[in-house]
């Protein structure tokens, strides 16, 4: 219901574009689907948890309505589609009717992201701890609108429950021009910091004679590594060309090395492309995606795609490579989101039109200058109105002037009589408004490519950083480890402290965190970081007068000053001091002009004061900043019966113009639940309520939560509220909180346990000490996790907490695992993955089948689950490494390996690597035998890379089969064929030769039959 409110609303904007005018549209399209399913049930608690992966995908299509909305104006059209991520799905160029975005005709979901599910092509956003965020295939929130300037805007967002930080991105169209622009909005909303990764990933096509536009001199990799750009100096190859990257596998080019602030593609075959630019110092990272041209990337074409052809990605980021874990050793780490931070930048996107290629591209347009025998040649695409003069320069001297007067993507070509050395040429248009110069030296960079050698890792600092890096990639377990190794080389190593301190924070361990920050202090009571995290502890303990102090001084440093005075501001709101919680709210706002909790303080103050006035003045503000804000709109719900109160409408957050209030009518928290169309909406429900409470709104919280999906979660939150409320529905919502299902459902905020410990003593019910265990084992409390789940019992009736104590107890308690994996198979014989769970427990050290590396039941167990789910290449795959492994079957794992079907993932190798091994091993058998042609038809077969195994074979150069050549030598030579054994022995000391000398027994043989 509330999806079609939104799409009667935005259906009531004109639905196409006129010259000099920009509409607006929602509707239904039909796609050709492959869809994706199978959630996993079993809370896996790790660096995506709550989240939950899908694993479940089908190459059988079915044809799906999805929801559309549709930018246009007489330029550009603009698809964005909020039920797959909020993906702007494709942008063309009217003008051309070319797709300047790639545009994948189908939704083909695969196995790419952390959650699974991910398609191929248009324009996705990433905010979070890694690419291809929770939410990337999933609905998301969203709210279309027409603004006072005639251009029209979408704008789409999620709370990321990694983080809790929220995200926006409003994709706004002008009326007048040919580019579209993204402007995020990303907010910490938490007090402490956070993971920060943040990339925009634009799918182009790959054919057409692509050149990547990337001014740089460097490319970086994902763990810092770096090579030469754009010439790869070991074949000589210009790899900006995409048809010059066939060698070596998947690219992934992080360009470095220039001051610029745009790249693009471009198709010289259709003399066409695209452009991006965005201010350098609000993205500075650019970065090229190749799947790789031999079949190990081209295999993806068809399975991401069914008629569109190949794709890259052009990408772009606020830091410069997408970070792994080994760039934690180079200058390339990551960063961390400081608390109730927000960020906000614009990039711009448009088409390039006949200008056979570009140099310098911005919001006036693309140019292109080329210096060619008949003249200089100077082309200009522009995406806006010019009225300008277009000059050419040789040094100081002005050698060619022109005043242009196009329109949008009106392309301008002319031809100087001129041949300008590169260091002396300057073009301008407008003066500074497109400029480009031939030999930029002052816009290269000498940015530090390298780590100092002899810096010490494993000194205090060392390790810190260490420590600090695994945090910032929320891996939050090795994070532990590092720090209390810089900790036991220097306990007084304040930086270490302050992170150990964070650390027992996130953990639910005040005291722990507060006597962390102490010894910090006792070292320097100045500390800023030690006196915030000093103050947030004490908060937490109720110690408000060393909270207060500790805020104070952490308040005097530039990077925690916004977040203390913050923390202060919802302390004096608590205690009822509203003049100083509006002063410190505002005193924040100095130095956060978008921190949106101090506006959400200063609108609950004018609503405690009923000041209408003023609280609408605050909620404008929160929606300008934030159109998608949750509390602002729950507020105005809240103010409905005031008639004092002048609500906002629905087209708030446009500060030049109001909307028209909606004209349906709705029933009363409509209005604030209708935009809340993603996929947990409970958590989001939550989140504010959390927030309410948190500030002593109870009332507010659980008026709050009863509009929410009233899943198990929410309705203990309401039974806790309705308790502290002293309603009498307290005992039927507890018990109703019993009984709802336990599905997906996997508490992971801190402030849940004070709410969870309450349950639990009201009611001898599994469910409080179950979910108890699930967040005292996220926060990284082992040892509690398990009394809380030990302390369940066999009273659950749930599968998946008996899967989920096994996990917990597999290395501790080895036939207690075994015991609820099969409780878990009892209750739920159809769901595969506790079979596989099973099968992957370690061994039992005390079973009799001392040859196999899983016991026998386990081996039994398996083998029933793969008959009866046969087309499960997950269990199949299992079975044939069982198979291979410890029973030694292998005409029957070959037999499975041949007819098994494994839809691609990314980085798939498990199938192809078992069934090489499975053919290697059955030509061993046959040599054994002394079966030297059955042999060498073994190893031809292993030789082979099959399409049902999903993956793509690499260029041969890059493949090593240098067992394959050893074994094939052997056979050879045994028949009587010594020119084929010398041309095996050949290979394997050419691959050993390409590959840096690498060495194994089969090379070393081959060395010795060489001479």
């Amino acid at each position: 219901m509330r999806r079609l409110l939104i799409l009667l609303i935005v259906l009531a904007f004109p639905a196409f574009a006129q010259a000099g005018e920009a509409t607006v549209r929602a509707y239904k399209k039909t796609f050709t689907t492959y869809p994706y399913s199978d959630p996993n049930p079993v809370p896996v608690v790790g660096r995506i948890y709550p989240y939950y992966r899908f694993d479940g995908y089908t190459d059988t299509p079915i044809q799906k309505e999805w929801t559309v909305i549709e930018l246009e104006n007489e330029y550009l059209k603009v698809m964005i589609l909020p039920e797959i991520g909020g993906k702007i799905w494709t942008a063309i160029d009217k003008t051309t009717g070319k797709p300047f975005i790639y545009y994948n005709n189908v939704v083909k979901f695969r196995d790419i992201a952390m959650r699974g599910p991910w398609t191929s092509g248009g324009i996705e956003a990433n905010y979070g701890i890694i690419g291809h965020t929770p939410n990337c295939a999933t609905p998301v929130d969203y709210l279309a609108r027409t603004n006072s300037d005639g251009s029209v805007s979408c704008f789409i967002g999620v709370l990321d429950l990694l983080t809790r930080a929220p995200w926006r991105m409003e994709v706004n169209l002008p009326s007048d021009k040919a580019f579209f622009t993204t402007r995020s909005f990303w907010y910490n909303a938490t007090p402490l910091e956070q993971p920060y990764y943040t990339w925009m990933n634009a799918g182009i096509k790959a054919k057409g004679n692509l050149q990547f536009i990337y001014p740089g001199t460097n490319y970086l990799g994902h763990n810092g590594e770096y090579g030469a750009w754009p010439r790869n100096p070991d074949n000589g190859k210009d790899i900006s060309y995409y048809e010059n990257n066939n060698f070596g596998g998947y690219k992934s080019y992080h360009v470095f090395g220039a001051y610029t602030d745009f790249f693009g593609g471009y198709w010289h075959d259709e003399d066409f492309g695209m452009a991006r630019y965005a201010a350098h110092d609000e993205k500075a990272g650019k970065k090229i995606w190749i799947w790789g041209l031999s079949p190990q990337g081209m295999i993806w074409e068809k399975l991401l795609t069914d008629t569109d052809g190949q794709y890259v990605e052009v990408q772009s980021g606020r830091l410069f490579n997408q970070s792994a874990e080994q760039s934690a050793f180079t200058p390339f780490k990551h960063r961390g989101f400081a608390p109730y931070a927000s960020d906000t930048w614009t990039e711009y996107w448009f088409p390039v039109k006949q200008t056979k290629g570009f140099v310098a591209a911005n919001p006036y347009g693309a140019l292109n200058v080329k210096q060619e025998p008949d003249g200089l040649k100077i082309y200009l695409s522009p995406v806006q109105s010019i009225n300008d003069t277009l000059e050419v320069f040789d040094g100081n001297q002005r050698i060619y002037a022109k005043e242009l007067q196009l329109k949008p993507l009106q392309t301008f070509a002319a031809t100087v009589n001129a041949n300008i050395a590169p260091a002396r040429l300057r073009v301008t248009l407008g003066g500074h408004k497109l400029e480009y110069t031939a030999a930029p030296d002052d816009e290269k960079l000498n940015r530090p490519l390298e780590t100092p050698k002899d810096f010490d890792w494993q000194s205090a600092y060392g390790l810190y950083l260490q420590g600090k890096e695994n945090m910032r990639q929320r891996n939050y377990s090795a994070a532990q480890a590092r720090l209390e190794e810089s900790y036991q080389k220097d306990k007084n190593f304040p930086p270490a402290l302050v992170e150990l301190a964070t650390l027992a924070y996130r953990q639910i361990e005040y005291n722990k965190a507060l006597d962390y920050a102490r010894r910090a202090l006792s070292i320097d009571t100045y500390d800023p970081a030690a006196n915030y995290l000093y103050g947030l502890a004490n908060l937490q303990l109720n110690r408000l007068a060393d909270a207060k102090d500790g805020f104070d001084l952490a308040a005097q440093s530039v990077e925690y000053r916004s977040a203390a005075w913050t923390e202060l501001c919802k302390i004096y709101y608590r205690t009822g001091n509203y003049d100083r919680a509006l002063s410190y709210a505002a005193k924040s706002l100095e130095f956060n002009e978008r921190n949106l909790d101090a506006y959400q303080i200063a609108a609950l103050v004018h609503r405690a004061r009923q000041e209408p006035n003023k609280a609408t003045e605050a909620l404008a503000e929160l929606l300008a900043l934030d159109p998608l804000n949750h509390f602002a709109r729950f507020e105005e719900y809240l103010w409905r019966g005031n008639p004092s109160y002048k609500p906002l409408g629905w087209g708030a957050g446009n500060r030049q113009r109001q909307l028209p209030n909606n004209p349906i009518p709705l029933l009363p928290g409509k209005m604030f639940s209708l935009y809340i169309t993603n996929e947990m909406p409970q958590e989001t429900y939550l989140e504010l309520a959390v927030w309410y409470h948190s500030l002593g709104h109870a009332t507010d919280a659980e008026k709050l939560l009863s509009l929410s999906p009233q899943t198990v979660e929410v309705l203990y939150w309401r039974a806790f509220l309705q308790h502290q409320l002293k309603q009498p529905a307290t005992a039927a919502t507890l018990k109703q909180a019993n009984e709802a299902s336990a599905q997906l459902v996997f508490p992971f905020r801190s402030e849940s346990a004070e709410v969870l410990r309450w349950a639990q003593a009201q009611t001898s019910h599994w469910k409080p000490n179950y979910y108890l265990g699930l967040l005292y084992w996220s926060k990284g409390d082992v040892p509690q996790a398990r009394e809380w789940f030990a302390s369940v019992g066999e009273k659950a009736d749930y599968a998946p907490f008996y899967a989920a104590r096994a996990e917990l107890l597999k290395e501790t308690d080895r036939a207690k695992a075994e015991q609820d994996l099969a409780n878990a198979m009892q209750l739920d014989p159809q769901q595969w993955r506790y079979a596989k769970q099973y099968a992957e427990l370690p061994k039992n050290p005390s079973a009799p089948d001392l040859v196999l590396t899983v016991d026998l039941r386990q081996f039994v167990t398996l083998k029933r689950y793969h008959q009866r789910f046969p087309d499960n290449y997950v269990l199949g795959l299992l079975y044939a490494k069982v198979l291979l492994q410890n029973t030694d079957e292998l005409v029957e794992a070959d037999a499975l390996l041949n007819k098994i079907k494994v839809l691609p993932y990314e980085g798939a190798t498990d199938g192809r690597r078992l069934y090489r091994e499975t053919k290697l091993r059955l030509a061993s058998r046959q040599m054994q035998a002394h079966n030297w042609p059955g042999a060498l038809v073994d190893l031809s077969a292993a030789r082979a890379w099959p399409y049902n195994l999903g993956v793509g074979k690499p260029y041969q150069a890059d493949v090593d089969e240098r067992v394959e050549d050893w074994l094939e030598s052997i056979c050879q030579e045994k028949s009587g064929h010594p020119d084929a054994a010398r041309a095996a022995w050949q290979r394997i000391v050419a691959f050993k030769a390409k590959n840096n000398g690498i060495n194994d027994l089969a090379t070393a043989w081959a060395w010795r039959k060489l001479g």
